[in-house]
C-alpha cells in the first residue's frame, strides 16, 4: 500500500518547499503519514531510519546506512538538488581558464565529427511519456518493502508490482459523474 501512495505523490511533485501540503497532493500524504505511522509502529528498528526531506521537509524511510545523514526525499527533491549542484559545479568549472580550454578542445572534436544516424531497436517495447517510474522512487519502494517483509525484494519484482498497481482502477462504486469530477481533481487538464 505504501508504494501506491509513493507513486501518486511523486506525480504531482514540485521542487518547492511544502509542495506536498497544498491541493490534491495533500489527502494523498495524509494517508501516507497514517500508513508510515502505523508501519513504525509494528516494525519499531525502522524508527531511526525515519528522516526528514533536507528541502520540503517531508518524512520518508532512508536507507539504514544513510539513517544519520540529512538528505533529500525519494519523490524527487534528491534527483533535484543532485541536478543544481551538478550544474552549480559545472558552471564554476568552466568558468575558470583550464576549463574553458577543455571546454573549446572538446567543442572543436564535436563540430569534426559526423553524427552517426541512430536508429531505434526493432525488439525494444515503445516507451510511454509518463510512464517511467524514476529510479529513486523504486528503490526508496524497494527499501521499504523489504525492511517491512524483512526479505530481499529484487528491482524487477517492485517494477512489476508498481506497474501492476498504476494498471489498477478504483474500487470504488460511483455515479458516473462522480468518476469523472474525481478523475480530474486527481488529473487537471
Amino acid at each position: 500500500m505504501l508504494r501506491v501512495f509513493a507513486i501518486q505523490i511523486q506525480e504531482h511533485y514540485r521542487f518547492e518547499a511544502e509542495w506536498y501540503r497544498t491541493g490534491v497532493v495533500a489527502g494523498l500524504v495524509l494517508q501516507y503519514y497514517a500508513l508510515l505511522r502505523s508501519v513504525l509502529r509494528t516494525r519499531a528498528e525502522l524508527r531511526p531510519c525515519l528522516r526528514r526531506c533536507r528541502h520540503c521537509r517531508i518524512f520518508f524511510v532512508a536507507a539504514a546506512c544513510n539513517a544519520g545523514r540529512k538528505g533529500g526525499c525519494p519523490f524527487g527533491c534528491a534527483s533535484e538538488y543532485r541536478r543544481r549542484e551538478w550544474r552549480r559545479t559545472s558552471a564554476e568549472y568552466y568558468e575558470n581558464p583550464q576549463g574553458k580550454k577543455k571546454k573549446s578542445a572538446h567543442n572543436q572534436r564535436r563540430k569534426n565529427k559526423p553524427i552517426p544516424a541512430v536508429e531505434p531497436e526493432p525488439s525494444a517495447p515503445p516507451q510511454v511519456p509518463g510512464r517511467q517510474i524514476p529510479a529513486l522512487l523504486v528503490g526508496y519502494v524497494r527499501r521499504v518493502v523489504s525492511a517491512i517483509e524483512g526479505r530481499r525484494v529484487g528491482r524487477e519484482e517492485i517494477v512489476a508490482m508498481l506497474a501492476k498497481e498504476k494498471r489498477q482502477h478504483s474500487l470504488v462504486r460511483q455515479r458516473r459523474m462522480e468518476q469523472i469530477i474525481r478523475a480530474l481533481h486527481e488529473r487537471p487538464p
